[in-house]
């Protein structure tokens, strides 16, 4: 049943007329690359490679803000959850199913904006070849899938905040925030760390380093440096990513799991 759940959660996803519109619009903004590299004729292959990485995260995150998010809240608020659960579906089984079926809509979009990627910096190289630089196609693939594996861990959140907050309007604002948030604690820990005390106030500092622990640090998963100039990444950098990952969403994943097993449905 929890596969069947899935399935029917990925098809959903598939007809779901958000996820064609910011498909297009990743498309659209890669072609712009192409464009714009022409008109930069400097060190294209890291303009193309950024542009290219942050369109397929880009998209990523619309799915999850625009398609994942909804998913339970909307069969919580429209009733329809009930039909899962009276045909003696555990509760647990309910909740991976629709984060499972929202993981693999997640992928095939990656795997589609995966191919847009490498076909626009293939094209770029094509043209600018002189400029195009030491753009590493085996890492940009690779970061393409650290971009799936932090949407994945978004996709987690947002399951869990569906069980907390009262709307799916609610569920949406506290996973946009987390995205945030999580984007930047990293780079806010590193500031305030450097900075003397007369430039930032204890209280400060104990509020960042409190935010930097407690939302995901997606810069973890951020490889457009590394793929735009061909750096070496240690299997250490990426085996901790990827632990992190996971292991971030099995504990959303769980406590998910521990609410909605606690929640009285009405």
């Amino acid at each position: 049943m929890m596969q069947a759940i899935a399935w029917v959660t990925f098809l959903e996803g598939l007809r779901n007329k958000a996820v064609y519109g910011i498909t297009l619009l990743a498309g659209l903004m890669m072609a712009f690359t192409v464009v714009l590299c022409g008109m930069i004729m400097r060190d294209v292959g890291k303009v193309a490679t950024d542009f290219t990485l942050s369109s397929a995260t880009f998209a990523a995150l619309l799915v999850v803000l625009f398609v994942g998010v909804s998913s339970i809240a909307r069969d919580m608020e429209r009733k329809t959850l009930y039909l899962a659960l009276s045909r003696a579906v555990p509760r647990w089984r309910y909740l991976l199913g629709r984060f499972a079926g929202l993981a693999l809509l997640q992928a095939a979009i990656i795997l589609l904006l995966l191919g847009a990627s490498l076909l626009t910096l293939v094209l770029v190289r094509q043209l600018y070849g002189s400029f195009f630089g030491s753009v590493s196609f085996g890492l940009v693939c690779l970061a393409h899938l650290f971009v799936l594996l932090q949407m994945v861990l978004l996709t987690a959140l947002s399951v869990l905040f569906s069980l907390v907050a009262s709307s799916s309007f609610v569920t949406f604002l506290l996973t946009t925030l987390s995205w945030l948030i999580g984007s930047s604690t990293q780079a806010a820990k590193q500031l305030v760390e450097n900075a003397t005390t007369e430039q930032t106030a204890p209280a400060i500092k104990l509020l960042v380093q409190a935010a930097y622990y407690l939302f995901p640090n997606f810069s973890l998963f951020d490889l457009k440096t590394a793929a735009a100039y061909g750096l070496a990444l240690s299997p250490a950098r990426l085996g901790f990513g990827l632990l992190y990952g996971v292991g971030y969403s099995v504990a959303a994943l769980s406590l998910a799991i521990l609410l909605f097993n606690r929640k009285e449905l009405t």
